[in-house]
């Protein structure tokens, strides 16, 4: 059984924002471009959930947990994902913020330039935590 605190936990609503950000930046560049993909200095660069939301991560998130920390990184990294949606995006289409798009461009223009893409930062370790009483 899953208890109210595994639900409102900061990792889960970092990962929930992370996923809705994946999901505008998306919708954003196909309705833009006619299809899932981020177009720019004559690159294209397909787009899907789980590419946006590790570049997220890693250029987005990770400067500030390596410039702060862990837990103040952590919790700046948050404000500004929460900053990257449209205000009230639970009650409409799903959207970014002006702050949203232009970062979110910004990273892909920086992968377009040479930055990782689809990278997690070094040393990530990804782990597997089993609910409380199974499945």
């Amino acid at each position: 059984m899953l208890t109210n605190t595994q639900l409102i936990s900061a990792e889960f609503r970092v990962a929930l924002l992370r996923h809705y950000i994946s999901q505008a930046f998306i919708s954003m560049m196909a309705e833009k471009n006619g299809r899932e993909v981020f177009i720019a200095e004559g690159e294209i660069i397909p787009l899907s959930l789980n590419n946006v939301a590790v570049n997220i991560i890693y250029h987005i998130e990770f400067p500030y947990v390596q410039a702060h920390g862990a837990a103040e990184g952590s919790r700046l990294a948050a404000q500004a994902l929460n900053n990257m949606l449209a205000p009230n995006y639970m009650s409409e289409a799903m959207r970014l913020s002006p702050y949203g798009a232009e970062r979110l461009c910004g990273v892909y223009l920086d992968i377009i330039y040479g930055a990782p893409d689809s990278q997690l930062p070094p040393n990530t370790l990804i782990t597997h935590i089993e609910p409380e009483g199974g499945l």
